[in-house]
């Protein structure tokens, strides 16, 4: 698979879901060879630094192409999760949740311990760009969208091998819950943007994190093709009608489950 078929599939799904900002494709970067000519650095160019979550709003509000390393991150969650430096031990104790947004120290060490991380000394940076545009090949594709749109991508993964998404949720370090788990295990999972996301990264009250690893794009077409076929597509058809019409396997699976799917239910003056 090529970057410009990355290109292809991923304006193919901002389409498919008319989504509101595009899809990110981000890529962990063991050094600073090799940028693509027009990135921004915060630190270089804006002489400022940013939350990941920040940058990750550029990307998919303006179409730049960012990339941070350890100098230009301002928040330091997604630089410990990404394995941009060594996990300390005074990250692991909770130090840094307790008192603010947890019960007890050992609470917030709980956290700590648990959120995803990458091991250290792999990667030195992350680089970010607008899917249809990206020069490079992605590791993560990610996505900022509604509980409709999730709901819609999550059928499509039903359709590629009939599995469930089992994530791990959490309230906070939402960039690091996003692109963790793909790196690690290869497949789609979802996520949740943490007040710093929303609260100054522009990320809606009904927005999700839904990410992917980009190998699974292909599947995703066949079976946004096949859906919409078969009139599980978008736009989504509302109606609110007792005893909705159901499609036939439905009705079938009813019938042999002992409900009784024909016949009308009689009013209580049919029965006098």
């Amino acid at each position: 698979m090529r970057v410009g078929d990355i290109h292809t599939m991923g304006r193919k799904i901002e389409q498919w879901l008319r989504m509101r900002v595009h899809p990110i494709a981000v890529k962990l970067i063991e050094d600073k060879k090799g940028l693509p000519q027009q990135v921004m650095v915060p630190s270089r160019d804006l002489n400022k630094r940013l939350n990941l979550c920040q940058a990750f709003s550029m990307a998919q509000r303006n179409g730049l192409c960012v990339a941070m390393f350890k100098e230009d991150h301002w928040c330091f969650e997604p630089v410990i999760g990404l394995g941009l430096v060594d996990c300390i031990p005074q990250f692991l104790s909770g130090y840094h949740r307790f008192p603010d947004s947890v019960r007890d120290r050992e609470g917030g060490a709980e956290w700590c311990r648990n959120m995803p991380r990458l091991d250290s000394g792999r990667y030195s940076g992350v680089l970010m760009a607008p899917v249809h545009n990206c020069d490079f090949m992605p590791d993560v594709i990610v996505m900022h969208i509604n509980g409709m749109m999730t709901s819609q991508l999550l059928i499509v993964k039903n359709w590629i091998d009939g599995k469930d998404i089992y994530c791990q949720l959490s309230g906070h370090a939402g960039c690091v819950y996003a692109i963790v788990p793909v790196m690690l295990n290869r497949n789609c999972n979802v996520a949740i943007p943490c007040r710093g996301d929303r609260q100054v990264a522009m990320a809606q009250d009904d927005e999700i994190f839904f990410s992917m690893a980009p190998e699974m794009l292909p599947d995703f077409m066949e079976g946004i093709e096949w859906l919409e076929m078969n009139e599980w597509g978008i736009p989504m058809k509302h109606f609110l009608k007792e005893e909705v019409e159901m499609r036939p396997r439905y009705q079938e699976m009813a019938k042999m489950l002992g409900m009784d799917v024909d016949k009308p239910v009689k009013k209580q003056s049919d029965k006098q």
